[in-house]
């Protein structure tokens, strides 16, 4: 026990030791793929849309409250709005037609019309927009049933076509919904007088709430990204630290200077393992953290966005992470430590230690896009089990029989893994010896 700690705080004073190393292998990794991800949205809008950051949107109709309240709200900084007349729309639809609109709309243009409509003996009459609501809200106050009155404001987008989708969805959450609130406080007066309406904020006294609020469609957007992330970067960490710590050294000859002292060969790789496995597990705490105040710091919470607004885990969803990484870590590390211990060359240790890299590099692009839920299967598979259980863990939906197989495959192969690396009796040199 004395030897294994001996190793173990001699490996972590040489990471730790070293600045630039440990930049290198706790937030270099995760800083670059956190700004990817940043980057990601813009990109993606560029490539749709045309336009790096203002959404083109075409608004027909617009009454004199939807102006104002564009006028001053900060959100309309990112949209360029073309303002049309019901009748220059018409024009533009007599020239184009709807090939040329539905054109228009798959890359990321969107309409937004206003109409309001009452009930006449005659049918529906079309209604002053901004005159209805005031209407609408008066009758309200004077405890009438203003059923004959409809007020909508159309978004329409090109069906099919998930970039127009994701444009319109964008809007309602930066102008559509705040647009409701401003229509009551402006021309719903007589009905908010009346004691109508909501006079309360509730996030404004009561911060659970704003948090529960958010975090729904924030843990779900982030399940997209961070599970493969934590997996990756950590897998990253281990492979590169075990390199470094065992093949190198014994690639220069150290390796079997150790083993001929008196520390055994079982407190060499458990002094070892143990401080790669929690330089590991602290680099993926570390990127947690990163991604967590990322979103809490994404205010503009665009539609693209791989980290929505309000990231929020509890303290059990936590601990259940913080479990799966431990586990993972020790499989990983080997992992690594087997590659190493079965192969003689540095060429091919070092790529042999690449290819779960590669493969966890295709699976975090895989995971962007994926929509089904995990099978029960995937929990049996190394690594893509603490993903996909990570995943289940932002979205709610783990469950403790998952948890428990994924844990539990992750320490049974990591004590098989170790064993073997006890069993083979040259990996420590380039030259056969036993102790």
């Amino acid at each position: 026990m004395r030897h294994t700690f001996t190793i173990f705080n001699w490996e972590m004073g040489k990471i730790i030791g070293n600045w630039r190393k440990t930049l290198a292998v706790f937030l270099l990794p995760a800083v670059l793929l956190l700004a990817a991800i940043n980057v990601f949205p813009i990109l993606m809008n560029y490539l749709s849309t045309g336009h790096l950051q203002a959404h083109p949107i075409t608004v027909v109709g617009a009454p004199e409250s939807f102006e104002e309240y564009v006028d001053g709200n900060q959100n309309a900084s990112r949209y360029a709005i073309t303002w049309l007349s019901e009748e220059e729309y018409q024009d533009l639809y007599d020239e184009e037609g709807d090939e040329g609109l539905h054109e228009s709309m798959k890359k990321g243009q969107i309409y937004i019309f206003f109409n309001a409509d009452r009930k006449e003996l005659s049918g529906w009459a079309r209604m002053d927009f901004d005159k209805a609501v005031e209407n609408y809200y008066s009758r309200l106050a004077a405890g009438e049933d203003p059923k004959d009155i409809k007020i909508r404001v159309l978004v329409m987008t090109e069906e099919g076509s998930y970039t127009s989708y994701i444009q319109g969805e964008q809007f309602i959450l930066d102008l559509g919904k705040g647009y409701s609130s401003y229509l009551l406080d402006n021309l719903g007066k007589a009905y908010l007088d009346a004691g109508g309406g909501e006079r309360w904020e509730t996030d404004a006294f009561n911060p659970f709430q704003f948090v529960m609020k958010n975090r729904t469609n924030a843990n779900t957007g982030a399940a997209r990204t961070i599970p493969c992330m934590l997996i990756l970067l950590m897998y990253y960490c281990i492979y590169s630290l075990s390199g470094e710590t065992l093949a190198s050294a014994r690639d220069s000859g150290f390796l079997t200077k150790v083993y001929l002292t008196p520390i055994s060969k079982q407190a060499l790789l458990v002094g070892k393992a143990l401080s790669v496995i929690l330089v590991g597990v602290v680099s993926a705490a570390a990127t947690y953290t990163l991604m967590f105040f990322s979103s809490w710091l994404n205010h503009n919470n665009s539609a693209y966005s791989m980290l929505p607004f309000g990231l929020f885990l509890t303290g059990s969803q936590l601990l259940v992470c913080a479990i799966t990484l431990i586990t993972t870590a020790m499989f990983m590390t080997m992992l690594c430590f087997g590659i190493v211990f079965k192969l003689r060359r540095m060429e091919d240790v070092v790529m042999n230690l690449q290819v779960p890299l590669v493969l966890l590099i295709f699976e975090f692009f895989g995971m962007m896009f994926r929509p089904s839920q995990t099978l029960f299967a995937e929990y049996l598979f190394p690594m893509h089990n603490s993903a996909m259980l990570i995943r289940d863990v932002f979205l709610g939906r783990a469950s403790i029989g998952a948890c428990f197989v994924t844990n539990a495959i992750n320490l049974l192969l990591a004590a098989l893994l170790f064993w073997r690396c006890l069993e083979e009796r040259d990996g420590m040199s380039h030259i056969s010896q036993e102790k």
